[in-house]
């Protein structure tokens, strides 16, 4: 098995709920399937914007004929639903993002703090010592 590579890439991956998605996956065939995860990492990569529905998203989720058209379109009704703007989105990588948005900004406020109250280790070339070491 192959460890995971880290990325600093914040958009880089997404948390796969399984039980979810096992839940979700319940009656569908294996193309609405694959559909699905596809359209997930379209999504992601997208920052949680769906591109136009059109051609070039076609050939990237391998839609050939009126049978793979008819699949996008259930996927995107049932996972994917028109928001306020008519726009699609999905639920939980929206939250996702927000989550990873958050955190983002949290960490840059964080090293933006001044490291106060910390010593050097004893062995440091930078250590003084206390004055009795004079």
């Amino acid at each position: 098995m192959m460890a995971a590579k880290t990325t600093k890439d914040s958009m880089g991956w997404f948390k796969f709920n399984v039980a979810m998605l096992t839940s979700e996956f319940t009656g569908l065939s294996d193309t609405h399937i694959a559909m699905y995860i596809k359209l997930l990492a379209i999504y992601w990569t997208s920052g949680n914007s769906m591109p136009e529905i059109d051609y070039k998203l076609h050939r990237r989720l391998g839609v050939v004929d009126p049978e793979g058209q008819a699949v996008l379109a259930d996927i995107l009704r049932d996972f994917f639903p028109l928001d306020s703007e008519n726009k699609h989105s999905h639920f939980e990588l929206d939250r996702q993002l927000n989550e990873t948005k958050a955190f983002g900004r949290e960490q840059s406020a964080r090293a933006k703090l001044p490291r106060t109250g910390r010593k050097p280790p004893e062995n440091s070339i930078n250590h003084i010592g206390d004055e009795d070491d004079f």
